[in-house]
C-alpha cells in the first residue's frame, strides 16, 4: 500500500510508528512511504487493510492537525 503524506518532514516518523507494528513501511519519496501489511498474506482483502491502516495513520496524527495522509495504492 502506498500512503501520500502532506508534511514530509513528518515521513520517518510516520515509517517509524508503522515499524512498531506488524507492518513493514518505508519512504520511498520526499512524500510518499509504502507499507506492506504481512496480514494481507494470509488472504486478507485489500481494501480492509486500507482502512485498518489508515485509521492507525489517522490516530497517529492526531496530534497533528494539519497533516493529512492519503491511501494512493491499496495492492
Amino acid at each position: 500500500m502506498k500512503l501520500r503524506i502532506s508534511h514530509p518532514e513528518r515521513a520517518d516518523e510516520l515509517v517509524r510508528a508503522l515499524n512498531g507494528t506488524d507492518c513493514l513501511a518505508a519512504r520511498t519519496a520526499l512524500d510518499t512511504v509504502d507499507v506492506f501489511a504481512p496480514w494481507l498474506l494470509e488472504d486478507g482483502e485489500s481494501a480492509h487493510a486500507g482502512i485498518e491502516l489508515l485509521f492507525f495513520v489517522k490516530a497517529w496524527a492526531s496530534n497533528h492537525p494539519q497533516l493529512r495522509v492519503t491511501l494512493l495504492d491499496a495492492r
